[in-house]
């Protein structure tokens, strides 16, 4: 795989070599910037335009570079900083980028801002603040929005890529990384099934707040389950309590994203919001328990193999699926108990420890 790193100048400054040249064979450059499950999503279009003969260039981030940097579908890297190129000039730069390849795929905000609308919001670009208008759809109606937004993405990333509906979103890991998965397993698990449990996402209503009773349940009803915790360095305030559990290990912060990722393959059930980890486990044999918030069963899991998607009990009196992106409560519904988000406070804790019961005989 080769990598191709922007250098340290203005986007404006690039030339053709900065970005590895025109190229001579058969390329495509799929442009794809944002988090961990947008590039899952993504990497299912690279074995697609392998069969038809191209070269895969991928235009990411950092976060995106970490996902794929193993992936056997891709030949090119082109890696770029986070906000090295301004939000208002991208349209200008992927117009100069184009010219450099033979295919052309742009998938940013073709799912948030298109299928998730967008508030305004202020983000520090270069040490300044920037305003980056939203949708004006986001004000619309929940059913308005329903009928706009109810497509799947995977389908719709297909779509605009032009290739058939053939989904394989998937994250490979290393030698090394597998055979970490599994000695992990065999000296900290041992012959007990594994519930890996992805504690948050990215946004304020992917937080379930009744993880610790559900756990509990499972706890008491079964021996031969033992959980993994995993999340960022915050997700270690949510594992408070469960030290001395010792089928229970907290690794959030511990463990880096790819070796979450790789570990998936030693899980018997993965559960989570909507997140990177339940999106790379999405055609795994493991069974899936997701907790829906922002997107429908339409949007998100349609295609995924043994999956239980579980909505809220009680929606019709507000926002699910609301089809929104949200940056704090000031957007979303907050549940005054809890503190949580109303889509997550009212998912079925009793279906959760059901399905993981199930799911683990």
């Amino acid at each position: 795989m080769k990598l191709i790193k922007l250098p340290p100048k203005e986007w404006d400054e690039l030339t053709p070599e900065d970005v590895g040249g025109r190229r001579s064979e058969k390329t495509v450059c799929i442009v794809r910037y944002g988090g961990f499950g947008d590039m899952i999503q993504t990497s299912s279009l690279f074995p697609q335009f392998k069969k038809m003969g191209y070269r895969v260039c991928v235009n990411v981030t950092e976060r995106g570079y970490d996902v794929i940097k193993s992936d056997p579908n891709v030949d090119e890297i082109l890696l770029q900083a986070t906000d090295q190129v301004p939000n208002t000039c991208l349209n200008e730069y992927w117009s100069r980028l184009t010219k450099c390849f033979h295919d052309f795929i742009q998938l940013s905000e073709s799912i948030e801002g298109s299928l998730l609308v967008i508030p305004d919001r202020t983000e520090i670009i270069r040490g300044k603040p920037v305003l980056i208008k939203g949708s004006p759809r986001y004000n619309l109606s929940k059913e308005e929005l329903h009928e706009q937004c109810n497509v799947n993405y995977m389908e719709r990333t297909h779509d605009l890529a032009g290739v058939p509906h053939e989904f394989l979103p998937k994250f490979y890991p290393t030698k090394k990384e597998k055979k970490w998965a599994r000695k992990t397993k065999e000296t900290e698990i041992g012959s007990n099934k594994v519930v890996l449990w992805s504690l948050s996402g990215s946004s304020c209503h992917k937080v379930y707040p009744w993880t610790d009773a559900v756990i509990s349940e499972v706890l008491k009803k079964t021996k031969n389950v033992s959980f993994v915790t995993i999340g960022d360095d915050l997700c270690q305030i949510l594992e408070g309590g469960w030290d001395d559990e010792p089928r229970v290990l907290t690794r959030s912060g511990e463990w880096s994203i790819r070796e979450t990722l790789a570990f998936l393959d030693q899980c018997a059930i993965v559960v989570g919001p909507e997140t990177g980890v339940l999106n790379a486990a999405s055609t795994l044999d493991a069974h899936k328990i997701v907790m829906l918030s922002h997107s429908s069963k339409e949007n998100l899991s349609k295609h995924w193999k043994n999956t239980t998607a579980l909505e809220p009990d009680y929606y019709e009196d507000f926002c699910f699926p609301c089809h929104k992106m949200h940056y704090g409560f000031d957007t979303c519904k907050r549940d005054e108990y809890t503190g949580g988000a109303m889509c997550a406070v009212n998912i079925n804790a009793k279906k959760i420890v059901t399905a993981i019961l199930d799911n683990s005989k």
